[in-house]
């Protein structure tokens, strides 16, 4: 059996500070929990299903390929400058995998993964146009760093794990008079959490009115055969700046 539970995949915009339109920065936070499971057993242990969505409970909408506003603000750009974008987002991952052999009954496998992902995107407010910000806006699949959905739409890698347990046990050879029956059960459980910042670039916005959006996404997948599986990802407290600058001229990436 395998199921899939998504917990508070939602997000709080978080209070916004400095957004008179004519500032040359900005910043907001982000104080909302967002995480999904997943898990499948064939041993029948209960599951740990401790994520949760806390504080407020305000969801916000999620884009077809899975990501959420999890931070935005607004900014006004009088002639044509640049943004630099900074947000930063603790993180956490859970994986569990744990299997069951007897003697002769082939290899058990329980394989757990879960990730966290974000991307920045810029709206003119005038025309609608969407931009994704550098170096997410030049992503591929053979750029470490870069994770594509289902959709191919690009983030930013901020923590990714797969976790893989293999277990075999031969067939039991019994001597004379002896005897051997025995079960090998094993189970390793790594939880991490961590904060980190990625850089974000729009070169050469042009004149008008900008909301800027950190949108963020987590996903998690389990396998077993013989064994348990859980995997988890989450993220938390979040913060954005946002600063207006010049950029020396005939910049280019």
């Amino acid at each position: 059996m395998k199921y899939m539970c998504v917990l508070g995949l939602v997000a709080l915009a978080g209070a916004v500070f400095a957004q008179n339109a004519s500032s040359k920065a900005t910043a907001a936070i982000n104080t909302a929990v967002g995480c999904t499971v997943a898990s499948q057993t064939t041993i029948g242990d209960t599951l740990p299903q401790s994520c949760h969505d806390i504080f407020s409970g305000a969801s916000v909408d999620v884009t077809p390929d899975n990501f959420a506003t999890i931070m935005s603000s607004t900014i006004k750009i009088s002639n044509s400058q640049s943004l630099f974008v900074s947000p930063s987002l603790v993180t956490g991952l859970y994986t569990q995998t744990k299997t069951k052999s007897s003697p002769g009954g082939g290899t058990s496998t329980a394989i757990a993964a879960g990730g966290v992902f974000l991307r920045a995107i810029v709206t003119n407010q005038a025309t609608g146009q969407v931009t994704v910000g550098y170096p997410v806006a030049v992503c591929n699949t053979d750029i470490l760093g870069c994770h594509a959905d289902a959709n191919g739409t690009f983030g930013v890698t901020l923590d990714s794990r797969v976790q893989q347990l293999d277990q075999d046990i031969s067939a039991c050879i019994v001597s004379t008079g002896g005897s051997c029956t025995f079960d090998l059960t094993t189970n390793l459980v790594l939880t991490t959490t961590s904060a980190h910042t990625f850089n974000f670039i729009f070169p050469a916005l042009g004149v008008g009115t900008y909301t800027i959006a950190i949108q963020s996404a987590v996903n998690a997948d389990a396998m077993a055969s013989g064994g348990t599986a859980v995997g988890a990802a989450a993220y938390g407290l979040g913060s954005l700046t946002v600063e207006s600058v010049r950029l020396v001229h005939d910049f280019s990436f």
